[in-house]
């Protein structure tokens, strides 16, 4: 049998051939690999936590740093606890915050005793209604939001006494049971600080020691019959988002208070 003859080149190789248009088959494949890369991607959710003062962390007038001189008894300072969550989460009920506080001295100044029987018991509220803010309203102006001080536990988290812990609890009623996106942030609560009794012969002493204050945990109260169940929320925003520091802060070890992984046994002891 007769064998076709086969044209070779100048270095009598047998030439590749090209497919229709004359593009190598290799560099088509490099394009449409380069074509997919450079494609939009739709939003990838993160679930992150944010702690500032002032305004939530998209605010243009957000601060991570408090100053106060403690010449007047008068205003307050207010901490937006905001979040976003890492995927999109319906029948949302309640919300639990934990905020923990690492002083700069030891024990913990007078001024920071906003325990029953502290010096400054009546110095620490929380609020629902998030006010001036560039974040969502998690609550999404339910008519039954409501969000209050659950604990002041000095002490906590780790048994020294520089540290205390704040408890926040957040509801609505079951019937308006809100869903929440996987890419928006949202504020949970704000945390108000009064400045009662930090100045004149009344005062409770530390006003103007640094602190720092740590946003370790969120959870997001479901339904007890959605699928899945309750959502935990741990992780730091980008560049420790979730440190707010009191006077600056120095010497107030903010890692002192880290946020850690949990068993869901030592979670629900968090919120009892």
């Amino acid at each position: 049998m007769r064998k076709h003859a086969r044209h070779l080149d100048s270095r009598g190789h047998v030439p590749r051939r090209r497919p229709p248009g004359g593009c190598p088959a290799g560099l088509a494949l490099a394009a449409a690999l380069v074509a997919w890369a450079l494609a939009p991607r739709p939003a990838h959710a993160a679930e992150a936590l944010y702690l500032t003062w002032t305004d939530c962390y998209l605010g243009a007038t957000h601060t991570s740093n408090r100053d106060f001189a403690c010449l007047g008894n008068l205003g307050d300072n207010q901490l937006f606890c905001a979040f976003t969550m890492p995927a999109a989460t319906d029948q949302v009920e309640g919300v639990d915050i934990v905020v923990d506080i690492q002083h700069s001295s030891t024990p913990l100044p007078d001024w920071w005793r906003m325990d029953v029987g502290g010096c400054r018991e009546l110095s620490l509220s929380a609020a629902y209604f998030p006010g001036p803010t560039s974040c969502l309203d998690m609550w999404q102006g339910k008519p039954s939001a409501s969000s209050g001080i659950q604990g002041y536990l000095p002490n906590q988290p780790r048994g020294l006494s520089s540290q205390a812990r704040i408890k926040v609890a957040g509801s609505v009623l079951p019937s308006e049971a809100v869903s929440l996106d996987g890419s928006s942030m949202y504020v949970a609560a704000r945390i108000v600080i009064d400045n009662a009794k930090s100045f004149d012969v009344s005062s409770c002493d530390g006003c103007g020691e640094p602190a720092c204050l740590v946003l370790n945990s969120i959870k997001i109260g479901r339904d007890p019959s959605a699928p899945g169940g309750d959502v935990l929320l741990e992780v730091p925003g980008a560049g420790n988002a979730n440190w707010a520091t009191w006077q600056g802060g120095g010497g107030a070890d903010c890692v002192a208070v880290p946020v850690r992984n949990r068993t869901w046994g030592q979670i629900k002891s968090l919120y009892r």
